[in-house]
């Protein structure tokens, strides 16, 4: 048995060599993936011919793993960070410093966000829409020109998957 009888035509990878245990029964190899490879139905296959059973049967054909996931796609571990803040009427849009962008499908509610501006209430929040590298978050009241400063915060809830998060 050596190298030449594995088939990696569908790996999404290499193999290193492959080391035979002292009973020449179990072979090892390091496999590594390819790079940015995000793809579900990958196999390695051995070709049996020539591969024979502690009787001196051969074995015929190839044999292929089960499928695997190999995702080699750079993680993106720096979660989004507010570039701008602008309020204009009832609307609050913050911008992100972000490679891709944000999902929309899976974004915060609006009670994880706390708006309020000084000297005034809290305003709450009516809605969240997520388009791009935005968020606009719909208030229950315009801000006026007076309320020179608003600020707002943001609770990431203590479980699921809504929140404000990358697309990817």
């Amino acid at each position: 048995f050596d190298a030449s009888k594995i088939d990696l035509s569908n790996a999404n990878g290499t193999l290193g060599p492959l080391t035979a245990s002292a009973d020449g029964k179990t072979w090892t190899a390091t496999f590594t993936p390819s790079a940015n490879i995000n793809d579900a139905s990958n196999t390695i296959g051995v070709n049996m011919s020539g591969v024979r059973d502690l009787a001196g049967n051969s074995a015929t054909g190839t044999i292929a793993s089960a499928n695997y996931t190999v995702d080699t796609r750079a993680a993106d571990t720096t979660p989004p960070v507010i570039h701008t803040a602008v309020v204009t009427g009832n609307q609050l849009v913050l911008t992100y410093t972000e490679e891709g962008s944000l999902d929309a499908a899976n974004t915060a509610a609006a009670s994880a966000f706390a708006v309020s501006s000084a000297g005034n209430a809290a305003i709450s929040v009516n809605s969240v829409a997520v388009s791009g590298k935005t968020v606009t978050l719909t208030l229950s009241r315009a801000v006026t020109s007076a309320e020179t400063t608003v600020t707002v915060s943001y609770t990431k809830p203590a479980s699921g998957n809504n929140v404000i998060q990358d697309a990817a």
